[in-house]
C-alpha cells in the first residue's frame, strides 16, 4: 500500500489519478522532470539530457539541476528519467510521498500505481514483459525502499502543475541545445 493511500490497489486508470490526487494521497512533494534528447542514427549514438526540479506543497523549490552542466548521457532519453530521481531523492526527507510529472507517458506506466505494486509485478508490465529500462527502475525501486519514500507518478491537473511541467520540459530542451554546441566547438 501506498504511504497515506490506504486504498491505492486498483488499476492505473485516469479516474483514480484524479481520485487520488485530490483526496486521498499524502504527496508531500512535487518533482517536475523531463528528458531531451537526438536519436540513434549512422552518424551518432542515442545522448540525452535531463532536467527537474523539485518542490515542497506551498510551492517553494527545494532543489533543481538547473546549475548543473548540461551534459550529455549516452543511450536512450527515457534513461534520463530515473537519472533525475535518482538525483532528485537526495533532497527527500525520509518517509516522504514524490509526486512526479514528467511529459514522457513512460512514468505513469512505471510508477502509476506506487512502489508496492511496482515490485508485485516483478518490475514488468501488466502483459508480464519486462519493461525496457527494467535495471533503472530497479536502481530507482531501491533508492527510494531505502529511505522509505513513495514514489507515484501523476498527470498534472492545476494550472500551475501543467505551468511547471512546460518550463522543465523547455529547460531540458535548452539544455540540449546548449550540450550538442559545446560537443560542436570541443
Amino acid at each position: 500500500m501506498l504511504l497515506g493511500c490506504p486504498s491505492f490497489n486498483k488499476r492505473n486508470t485516469a479516474i483514480n489519478y484524479q481520485l487520488l490526487q485530490a483526496s486521498e494521497c499524502a504527496v508531500t512533494h512535487k518533482l517536475y522532470l523531463s528528458v531531451a534528447g537526438i536519436k540513434k542514427s549512422p552518424f551518432h549514438a542515442a545522448q540525452h539530457v535531463h532536467s527537474w526540479r523539485l518542490f515542497n506543497l506551498t510551492g517553494d523549490m527545494l532543489a533543481s539541476n538547473d546549475n548543473a552542466e548540461p551534459v550529455l548521457f549516452d543511450g536512450p532519453d527515457n534513461i534520463g528519467l530515473y537519472s533525475a530521481i535518482a538525483e532528485a531523492h537526495a533532497h527527500l526527507p525520509g518517509t516522504s510521498t514524490l509526486a512526479m510529472f514528467a511529459p514522457q507517458e513512460e512514468l505513469l506506466h512505471v510508477f502509476g500505481e506506487g512502489l508496492v505494486s511496482l515490485k508485485r509485478r516483478d518490475f514488468r508490465k501488466r502483459d508480464k514483459k519486462p519493461y525496457a529500462h527494467r535495471d533503472q527502475i530497479k536502481v530507482v525501486y531501491g533508492l527510494a525502499a531505502n529511505r522509505n519514500l513513495e514514489l507515484l507518478a501523476l498527470k498534472p491537473r492545476s494550472a500551475e502543475e501543467f505551468e511547471k511541467l512546460a518550463l522543465v520540459g523547455d529547460f531540458a530542451r535548452d539544455r540540449l541545445r546548449e550540450a550538442l554546441d559545446a560537443a560542436a566547438n570541443a
